[in-house]
């Protein structure tokens, strides 16, 4: 196995643990996590056919920083998520999820998922072919895959959010293999939907291809993925954007024994490509990584550790950013979840010469 490696961006993630880089799959929102990221098991009893079901999850936060660019001191309705969820047959099911937090003040419904899925051996089974076609996650690393309502950290690395906001883009995926192992290949838009030069203004269209392989062996999940495009180019007033390269690969690797109270998942991802609206208009070198490391106290309360690093510029020295974090969450009951997350970043690209700031986060989560 190839390991990329940046010694500017690794240098943390192997300094925080000896375990690391963690793999998981798609969990869908308001379920139990599930092995495979591009099945969505249903949550209901697969013998009956032709019915729906609603889930989902409601976030409320406060928000504190002294990063002068944001706006700290705020109750926001972080994320409010409605999926419909139908099976036609028992080898037939398709998705429709809706976003009523989106936009810059929370308060946009944006359609996030809307696929249609088919399995020949029918979802009872947990191996064999699977067909994707519309708007879903992309299959990069785990952490785009993740769901917000499993998810203890508040938010997903600012790498991913940077590169693929929103998490979604449209395409068609072909996946085979069982739990255990699995491989998957698929042409996506090369942009995702949340993606600022999609939003603004509409470009032209561009398809990449994705491909990876995911294997369990014991207490280890590991993952490779990749994507190899262009970002399209870009025109809106006095801004000129040339299509430039978008390539990514990302190695992710999750350590969980059997019952146990430690859960570490981590990964890391280099690449290239230009930051969305950037004002260099070229692309650049790029890598980040995280680790973080779930320490379930009791059967309610989990203690979070979290390590952060993103470098938006390999050919340039000292453009490290980094995120150190602590956090708490206590399930009330199996609908509601507390919690808190305090970190501290340093970045010396920041704007207006702020190479540091911290940030807290308490949030209360009701899923369904």
């Amino acid at each position: 196995m190839t390991i990329w490696y940046d010694s500017r961006s690794m240098k943390g993630i192997l300094s925080l643990t000896a375990l690391s880089l963690a793999c998981i799959g798609l969990s869908s929102d308001g379920a139990n996590e599930v092995v495979n990221p591009l099945i969505l098991e249903p949550q209901k009893n697969t013998d009956k056919t032709n019915f729906g079901w609603l889930s989902g999850y409601i976030q409320q936060q406060y928000f504190s920083t002294d990063q002068a660019t944001k706006n700290s001191g705020v109750f926001r309705n972080r994320r409010t998520r409605l999926n419909y969820n139908y099976m036609g047959d028992e080898k037939t099911m398709g998705r429709l999820s809706v976003e009523f937090a989106s936009g810059s003040n929370n308060s946009t419904a944006q359609v996030r998922q809307a696929f249609i899925q088919y399995k020949p051996n029918t979802f009872k089974a947990k191996s064999g072919p699977t067909y994707t076609i519309g708007a879903q996650q992309m299959p990069m690393g785990y952490e785009i895959n993740y769901s917000s309502g499993n998810r203890i950290w508040p938010e997903r690395s600012t790498y991913e959010q940077t590169f693929f906001n929103s998490e979604v883009s449209k395409g068609l995926m072909f996946q085979n293999g069982d739990e255990g192992t699995y491989w998957f290949v698929g042409l996506f838009d090369s942009l995702t939907i949340g993606d600022a030069e999609q939003s603004d203004s509409p470009t032209k269209g561009e398809v990449m291809p994705v491909y990876g392989v995911k294997g369990r062996h014991g207490a280890w999940d590991i993952g490779l993925s990749a994507m190899s495009g262009n970002r399209p180019s870009y025109s809106a007033g006095a801004v000129n954007l040339a299509q430039t390269d978008r390539n990514f690969v990302y190695a992710d690797l999750r350590y969980h024994p059997a019952n146990s109270k430690l859960d570490v998942r981590s990964e890391y991802m280099i690449g290239q490509d230009r930051v969305p609206l950037a004002t260099v208009a070229t692309a650049t070198k790029v890598s980040g990584g995280h680790v973080n490391v779930d320490y379930k106290l009791n059967e309610t309360d989990t203690a979070v550790l979290r390590y952060e690093t993103f470098n938006r510029n390999r050919d340039l020295a000292g453009r490290v950013q980094t995120l150190y974090g602590v956090g708490m969450a206590k399930d009330v009951n199996s609908f509601l979840r507390v919690s808190f997350a305090a970190d501290w970043n340093k970045n010396p690209a920041a704007p207006a010469g702020q190479n540091s700031y911290k940030t807290m986060t308490f949030r209360v989560q009701f899923k369904f």
